[in-house]
């Protein structure tokens, strides 16, 4: 197997960066013409909204199955077909004429993304240790928000000029064109190859999820997304349906709350040395009043300007809040690389999936009433946990004292 040559390293540092933000083109760049695909596929709003959940789902189950092949096999080879594979099912779908041919086709994609995301993790556990581990792990969260903030721009643009199924022919040339790059440049980075014996694989996985604050990083990752993939999948209805504007328009705000991410996740990186739970505090307590203000000011003044204008600080404490526990939680078990970042991201991604759905279905979100109350909710969840973590290091410190 072809080794990456250390003269090629920082273009694998740039490729890596290329692709991180490949799963956010995936889940967004469409989001302007959800309403146009429902009407053409002669579908619910509902199952589009679903084709964003299952994305999602095989993003997760992807990525729970793929870390133990990367550690054992390689990253090089098996995340170069998954390149290949994600280009073919995304042009697949700009030829769908049904909503279960697009959930199949969505499922193959989340699944590929998962892992090209994992590959692309590791590469960087792989080559780099300590602070500059720690900087690049960071960085990482921040250049993958760029596939929100330019996605659904994009999205909109090609929608306007060439229909909804140019986004999907799109993705399969942005994933073909990182593979043409990948064959050119890339090479193998793992060191040393994990045995795949599932008694080894499981003893991996009960020693990872023993730890308890490796699984309550994961909560956290999770609730903050979910907050963020609510507004993707009601904002499309109600800027074009309820408020009556163009999928351009969609376009620009999910620009715009994409930019909100990034700076929340510039944010966590001004604050690496500063102690964890006080950063999560001060995400929890800005999303919180964000949200609180814009649930009382909705009751009377519900419009695109007080939308965004209220969503943008929600999503940038969104992403602070995820950025520091995912750069976390990566960086916990470099032995494990690629099983841990499958890990993170599949049981992370999985519950995002869960949460968002739920929340949106259960609350039959149609307005921007209740997506403001949708933000309340995992607001306070939110709040929780950083509550129950300060007790717990409470308790601690007592019993040390003792």
């Amino acid at each position: 197997m072809r080794k990456l040559d250390p003269q090629h390293t920082q273009f694998g540092v740039f490729l890596a960066f290329f692709l991180m933000p490949l799963s956010g083109l995936g889940t967004d760049i469409y989001l302007p013409s959800l309403p146009a695909m429902a009407e053409a596929l002669h579908t619910s709003t509902a199952q589009i909204q679903f084709s964003l959940t299952i994305f999602l789902i095989g993003y997760a189950l992807g990525q729970f199955v793929v870390g133990n092949f990367l550690d054992s096999f390689g990253r090089w080879k098996i995340g170069a077909v998954a390149l290949f594979l994600f280009g073919l099912s995304s042009l697949m779908i700009a030829f769908v004429d049904s909503v279960a041919a697009l959930h199949g086709l969505r499922l193959v994609q989340g699944l590929m993304a998962a892992v090209v995301a994992v590959a692309k993790r590791t590469f960087f556990v792989d080559l780099f240790s300590g602070e500059q581990l720690r900087g690049y792990l960071s960085s990482f969260t921040i250049i993958w928000s760029l596939g929100p903030i330019v996605a659904p721009f994009i999205g909109g643009y090609l929608h306007i000029h060439f229909g909804w199924q140019a986004n999907f022919i799109f993705l399969a040339l942005y994933a073909w064109l990182a593979l043409a790059l990948e064959l050119w440049r890339g090479g193998e980075t793992l060191a040393q190859r994990q045995s795949f014996v599932l008694a080894d694989i499981a003893s991996r996985y009960r020693y990872m999820l023993a730890q308890s604050r490796f699984n309550w990083g994961l909560l956290n990752i999770a609730l903050p997304y979910s907050a963020t993939l609510a507004f993707s999948m009601v904002a499309p209805f109600l800027i074009e349906r309820r408020y009556g504007y163009s999928p351009e328009v969609t376009g620009w705000s999910a620009l715009l709350m994409g930019l909100a991410w990034m700076a929340g996740g510039f944010a966590a990186r001004w604050q690496l040395s500063t102690a964890l739970l006080s950063k999560h505090r001060r995400a929890f307590g800005a999303m919180l009043l964000a949200a609180g203000v814009m649930l009382l000011v909705s009751l009377q003044y519900a419009n695109l300007y007080t939308l965004l204008a209220f969503a943008f600080i929600v999503h940038a404490s969104c992403g602070m809040a995820f950025n520091i526990y995912f750069t976390e939680c990566l960086g916990m078990f470099p032995q494990f690389a690629g099983l841990s970042g499958g890990l993170v991201g599949g049981i992370a991604f999985m519950l995002t999936s869960l949460l968002s759905y739920s929340a949106v279905a259960a609350l039959r979100v149609d307005s921007q009433i209740l997506l403001a109350l949708v933000y309340v909710i995992f607001a306070l969840c939110l709040g929780g946990t950083a509550w129950v973590a300060s007790r717990q290091q409470n308790m601690m410190e007592n019993t040390i004292e003792k």
